[in-house]
């Protein structure tokens, strides 16, 4: 509402335009028009007043003073009524209430100015307040009814709750707790809180849209109006995650750090302790001061080099390692330090950088243990290491030169077999030829006495001498000569296995199997039996011989079968870790307890009865196994079978002991 200041009131008598008995009445007339347009003034500023109320205590001041300036005026109207015979009087009043409305009005004209003024800066504060808000993206800023829904959404809720503003405005804050929480009536529990006291914080766990959690920093004020009626309250929230995970983190390495110091401060076996960045000694454990000798207090502050020897600090030492240990990290020695009593002993540890966040180097931490006894043992060690490597260079010449004899008795042992067999083959030739003979001539000799006259009465004390005496001992000279045959026939044999030239070949098995079986069919089907030959894999080998260690074998198996079942016969094997594995099992008598040590020496026979033989065979399938490099061997347990076993090597090793020359068709 705008005022118009009224023309300055003119006394009508000392204008001369009214009668002298009429003006006093005409000037009351006017005075009360003026009266009625003061109280039409005031009516306005009443509004005025009222408009601007609740705008602030200043403008209800102003108000104040235009109920005065209003009171004035109705009082000085009341006199102007009282006063209207005393027309000076009451012109001078309206002169004086003229004046104070004049003053009132400019009272409004200005409390209106600062009206609009307050008005235009609350406007731009608010302005500047919500663009505050919504600029922050680090906290949750938003404000809640007093039931607690949400009426305003700032950036950084979108941010860090995941909700636009259509999504959340006007639902209840609770959506922002946990299940539990919520049901547990927290969400007006709080706003109770603030209410009351006017703020409340706290931290605590809240819920995203997305359903995840996260560890928040929470403060909810309760916001009032000049009456102090509760108008809502103003939410700020802060993902304190990150924070709060890195206090767990600095918690737990506090944790473990205090751990870690018990256990250091603990150890006794260990000397450890840290230095500055100058090398000065800043702590020490229990360990350092039970094998250095220096109680901690007379440990700090001291330089590193007090543990060295002299001549390890004339060489700069002390210095050298913390320079290594600063350039790499660490550094690790083994020398002789000094006790706080002076005598030395064998530390064996590392010094450790430690640097800061920024990679600036804060220290040293030395961790090291008394070895002494273990250095004095190592070097106990290492002489009698040397001592016993001498002795073994002595021991192993002393084994070479006995191999050698060992050899060189081998080599005549072989040769004399070899010269016995063929010098006793001919005395043996000679006593079968004699014995051929005799019985020749013992044929004849009874053809001559059949021959004689009357023979019928000498034949009978004859013929006893002829047939059974005679032909007895020569049936008997001439098995034994037989046996000492076969005897010689087995020596040779194995004495040529000893001498004999091998010529290694990549050997198909399963084929030299086969054929061993096949020398043996009539055998086989005399017993009965059943041979079942598995794939066998090829290895290395002189073919000759190793045929003859699986016709000695398969030999061997149906000799020794067992009368009260069927002979089986397996053939197998594999390759396993670097050799051939080769094995030939029976369900046949199987062998003794007592021959199991014996059993591939020379004329080992455990069945006699059983068949015939030398008991050479396994002792030549033996030295077969072992000319090759590798190693035979059987299972058995006696009247249920056995097993023969040999391996081998998938690369041929060759001995000189053994063998001689190469592979692939060369001589060995």
């Amino acid at each position: 509402m705008s005022f118009v200041e009224d023309p300055q009131p003119v006394d009508p008598i000392t204008a001369g335009q009214l009668p002298v008995v009429a003006a006093p009445l005409q000037e009351i007339s006017r005075r009360e028009q003026f009266a009625q347009d003061l109280r039409e003034s005031v009516q306005d500023a009443r509004e005025t007043r009222q408009d601007l109320h609740e705008s602030g205590q200043d403008t209800r001041e102003t108000g104040q003073d235009a109920r005065e300036t209003s009171q004035n005026l109705r009082e000085s109207g009341q006199d102007m009524r009282e006063t209207g015979q005393n027309l000076r009087a009451a012109s001078q009043d309206t002169r004086e209430s003229d004046q104070k409305l004049k003053e009132s009005r400019q009272d409004l004209r200005e409390a209106n100015q600062s009206l609009r003024e307050s008005n235009l800066a609350l406007l731009e504060s608010e302005n500047w307040f919500r663009l505050l808000v919504e600029s922050v993206t680090d906290y949750a800023i938003y404000m809640l009814d007093h039931e607690g829904r949400v009426v305003t959404w700032n950036v950084g809720a979108k941010r860090s709750k995941g909700y636009k503003a259509e999504e959340i405005l006007g639902r209840n804050y609770s959506i922002f707790f946990p299940p539990e929480d919520a049901e547990a009536g927290l969400p007006t529990d709080e706003l109770a809180t603030a209410a009351r006291l006017g703020r409340y914080e706290t931290e605590a766990w809240r819920v995203r849209k997305d359903g995840t959690k996260f560890w928040a920093l929470i403060t909810l004020t309760a916001v009032r109006d000049a009456r102090g009626e509760l108008r809502g309250f103003a939410k700020v929230t802060r993902d304190l995650t990150a924070q709060k995970a890195a206090e767990e983190t600095l918690r737990s390495r506090n944790d473990q750090l205090e751990r870690y110091r018990l256990i250091v401060g603990s150890v006794a076996e260990y000397v450890i302790f840290t230095l500055d960045a100058e090398g000065r000694i800043d702590s020490w454990s229990f360990g350092a001061r039970n094998i250095l000798g220096y109680a901690a207090e007379e440990a700090l502050g001291r330089e590193y080099s007090m543990v060295f020897t002299p001549a390890e600090i004339e060489t700069g030492a002390p210095r050298l390692e913390m320079e290594a240990a600063a350039r790499t990290g660490h550094c690790t020695t083994e020398s002789w330090r000094v006790r706080r009593d002076g005598s030395l002993f064998w530390s064996s540890g590392a010094l450790t950088a430690v640097r800061d966040e920024a990679g600036k180097l804060t220290g040293y931490i030395r961790v090291a243990r008394d070895m002494t006894k273990q250095k004095q043992l190592e070097e106990s060690l290492a002489k009698m290491a040397a001592d016993l490597e001498i002795r073994v260079v002595e021991r192993t010449r002393e084994l070479e030169i006995t191999v050698e004899e060992l050899q060189r008795k081998n080599q005549e042992v072989e040769a004399f077999v070899y010269i016995v067999s063929h010098d006793l083959r001919a005395p043996l030739v000679n006593v079968q030829g004699f014995v051929r003979e005799l019985e020749e001539s013992g044929k004849r000799l009874k053809e001559v006495i059949q021959a004689c006259p009357n023979w019928e009465f000498c034949w009978p004390g004859v013929e006893p001498i002829l047939n059974d005496e005679m032909g007895g001992a020569l049936r008997y000279i001439s098995a034994s000569a037989d046996k000492f045959e076969r005897l010689i026939d087995a020596l040779l044999r194995l004495s040529r296995q000893g001498r004999q030239v091998y010529q290694l070949t990549r050997v198909n098995v399963w084929d030299l199997a086969t054929n061993a079986v096949a020398t043996y069919q009539q055998a086989i089907i005399e017993a009965g039996a059943e041979v079942e030959v598995d794939e066998l894999p090829s290895v290395t080998a002189d073919a000759t011989a190793l045929g003859q260690v699986f016709s000695n074998l398969i030999g061997n198996c149906i000799k020794y079968r067992s009368p009260d079942r069927s002979l089986k016969i397996e053939v197998g094997g594999q390759v396993e870790k670097g050799v051939v594995h080769y094995w030939v099992r029976d369900n046949g008598l199987g062998i003794p307890e007592y021959g199991k040590t014996k059993l591939f020496q020379v004329f080992q026979r455990f069945h006699p009865r059983q068949a015939v033989g030398e008991g050479m065979g396994l002792a030549i399938a033996h030295r077969i196994v072992e000319r090759h490099g590798g190693k035979i061997w059987a299972e058995s347990q006696e009247g249920q079978g056995a097993a023969f076993h040999f391996s081998l090597p998938a690369i041929p090793v060759l001995t000189s002991r053994f063998t001689q020359g190469a592979t692939d068709r060369e001589s060995v």
